[in-house]
């Protein structure tokens, strides 16, 4: 699967905190203008592969969101 993300945007991610990133990244997300479940989830399954941010963790934020 093609990154979602490129490789700047990835090494921005990286360099933020887990909490910091996790939020970016839906505010990234919202103004692309997805809105289904499913461009979410590619999102963030982009960042887990990259080792940026654990599944514990997206369902950590997530819900305190």
């Amino acid at each position: 699967m093609p990154s979602v993300f490129d490789a700047e945007t990835l090494d921005r991610f990286r360099a933020l905190a887990p909490r910091e990133a996790y939020e970016q990244v839906l505010d990234l997300v919202y103004r692309s203008g997805a809105r289904t479940s499913e461009d979410f989830r590619e999102a963030f399954e982009d960042l887990v592969e990259h080792g940026i941010l654990t599944w514990e963790q997206v369902e950590e934020f997530g819900g305190r969101g």
